[in-house]
C-alpha cells in the first residue's frame, strides 16, 4: 500500500483544493475506500461525485472504481508479503532448529560404539525393533531396510505381540529399542524382559541420562527438541533417522 500512497503523493500538487480533500480522504481511510462508491465519498465530504471521479482520473486512473480496485490490489500484495515474511520466518526458525539437532547428534556419536552395534547387528540372528507412538515409524523403517538388506527383521505394532516377543528373544538375537523419552513405561517393561533373557539391547534414544539409556547395553544419545501444538506431538525425528541411516548403511558395507 505504501507504495501506491507514493506513487499518488508525487501527482497531489497537480489537485485542486477539492481535489486534495478527496486525495487526503483516501490517504486516511485506504480501506474503507473499498467499500464505498463515488457517491458515499461525495455525501462524506459535503462535494459533487463528478470531483471524485475527476480526482481518480487526475491520479492516473479511468475512474473511481479502477482508483480502489488499485488501492484493493496493493493492500493484497502487502498482505502477502507480510505473510510471507512471517512464514519465511517461521520456515527458517524450524530448519535452524533441525540443523542444531542433526549437528548435536553427529557430535554425541561416537565411531567406536557405532562400529560395535553394526558388528552385533551383522552377527544377529533376528533383529527385532521396538517404538511406541511417533517414534514407530522409524521402526517400521529400519526393520524394511533390514529385511532388504538380507537380515530377519521384524517391528511391530502391536503392544501385546511387542511383550511377547520381548521375552522370547534370545542372546543370539539383537533388541533396537528407539524412544524420544527413554522413559515410556512399555519400553521400561519390554527393556528389562530382553534384560532377563541377555538380549544386547541398542537404544537410540532422545534425552540424556534417560532410564532406557542405562538400561541398554548400546545407548546412541540423540538430540531432539520436543515440539507440541495442542498437546499433539510434532517433534522431529529427523535425528533418529540420521543415526539408523548411518547405522544401515554402515551394516550395507560390511556385508558387502
Amino acid at each position: 500500500m505504501q507504495s501506491l500512497i507514493n506513487k499518488l503523493q508525487k501527482r497531489r500538487d497537480q489537485l485542486s483544493e477539492l481535489e486534495r480533500q478527496v486525495f487526503d480522504y483516501i490517504l486516511r481511510n485506504p480501506q474503507k475506500i473499498g467499500q464505498m462508491t463515488a457517491d458515499e465519498v461525495a455525501g462524506q465530504l459535503f462535494i459533487s461525485t463528478a470531483t471524485v471521479s475527476r480526482t481518480a482520473k487526475h491520479l492516473g486512473f479511468r475512474g473511481f472504481q479502477e482508483l480502489k480496485y488499485a488501492i484493493a490490489q496493493y493492500d493484497d500484495v502487502e498482505k502477502a508479503e507480510q505473510h510471507d515474511l512471517r512464514i519465511d520466518h517461521d520456515i527458517k526458525t524450524i530448519m535452524a532448529s533441525i540443523e542444531k539437532q542433526l549437528h548435536q547428534t553427529f557430535r554425541l556419536l561416537q565411531k567406536e560404539l557405532l562400529d560395535e552395534v553394526v558388528t552385533k547387528l551383522f552377527h544377529a540372528e533376528k533383529i527385532e525393533i521396538f517404538g511406541v507412538g511417533g517414534s514407530l515409524p522409524n521402526c517400521i523403517e529400519v526393520a524394511r531396510k533390514l529385511t532388504f538388506l538380507g537380515k530377519n527383521a521384524s517391528a511391530r505394532i502391536d503392544w501385546d505381540e511387542l511383550q511377547a516377543v520381548s521375552k522370547s528373544l534370545t542372546k543370539k538375537d539383537v533388541a533396537i529399542i528407539v524412544s524420544n523419552s527413554g522413559e515410556t513405561i512399555h519400553l521400561m517393561e519390554y527393556a528389562r524382559n530382553l534384560m532377563a533373557n541377555k538380549v544386547p539391547i541398542i537404544a537410540i534414544v532422545g534425552t540424556k541420562n534417560s532410564t532406557l539409556a542405562k538400561l541398554a547395553d548400546y545407548p546412541l544419545q540423540v538430540m531432539v527438541e520436543m515440539v507440541y501444538f495442542d498437546q499433539v506431538d510434532l517433534s522431529s525425528r529427523v535425528s533418529l533417522t540420521a543415526v539408523t541411516d548411518i547405522l544401515m548403511m554402515k551394516l550395507a558395507e560390511k556385508m558387502g
